[in-house]
């Protein structure tokens, strides 16, 4: 995603955010508690929540909270209150502010990733959309391989991750490999051809995603929610 120019952040200071690393609620599949809500059918929204794993932020995640809002002829809708409910959040829910005047961009981000479900609200005049839920898949954890193990080049890597709430898809990639797209089943083992670089630095990543398309906007509107993360440096030798 692209990330508009001016960026907003909650603090680890905020004491609900610092539930946030947790797994998720343990409710079966994160797709099975989607809700494509309702709404006016008057509105384009395209809304990402992306979570991204950074060890150098308190918090220990770098989360994007963007929602693109146009009207039929895809021009911006600005002056739009644009929500995002969790019960980690500050009060259970925040605005997004609008990027710049006109530019019918949402964005906040904080610097942890909460546990739970997510819900959009978006209110501008007599255009809404409501009541739209993607499942949050938790935070998940790489089991293999960990930092700095040594692995063999030309032989094949397995990469396992933890599942708290099972997410629509998994990406795995390394420096070298993928990003390859596959079910959230935990596993995926790199072939030995694609594992063929001697590096004291590879880098494996996991993404989990979920998404739902919502009922009351207009086609191709969708609330998606990604979460990383990352184990470095793997050592292939």
């Amino acid at each position: 995603m692209t990330t508009p120019a001016r960026c907003f952040r909650l603090y680890a200071g905020v004491a609900a955010l610092t539930l946030a690393a947790a797994c998720g609620d343990g409710t079966g599949p994160a797709t099975s508690r989607n809700n494509p809500g309702t709404g006016s059918s008057t509105l384009r929204v395209i809304a990402n929540i992306e979570a991204n794993d950074d060890p150098s932020v308190i918090g220990g995640f770098s989360t994007d909270y963007f929602v693109s809002v146009r009207n039929g002829a895809g021009s911006p809708v600005s002056g739009a209150t644009v929500t995002i409910g969790n019960p980690a959040l500050p009060g259970g829910r925040i605005t997004l502010p609008e990027t710049a005047t006109g530019s019918g961009d949402y964005l906040l981000t904080g610097n942890t990733f909460p546990s739970g479900d997510f819900r959009l609200d978006i209110v501008q005049g007599t255009n809404n959309v409501s009541s739209v839920v993607v499942g949050g898949p938790g935070v998940h954890t790489i089991t293999t391989p960990l930092k700095d193990d040594t692995v063999a080049v030309n032989q094949p890597l397995l990469v396992r991750w933890t599942v708290p709430s099972r997410a629509k898809s998994a990406e795995v990639e390394t420096r070298d490999f993928g990003p390859f797209t596959q079910p959230d089943s935990g596993a995926y083992q790199i072939t030995g051809p694609d594992n063929n670089q001697i590096r004291p630095d590879q880098r494996v990543r996991v993404f989990r995603f979920n998404e739902v398309d919502m009922a009351g906007g207009l086609t191709g509107s969708r609330l998606r929610v990604k979460v990383r993360r990352t184990v470095e440096p793997v050592v292939v030798e």
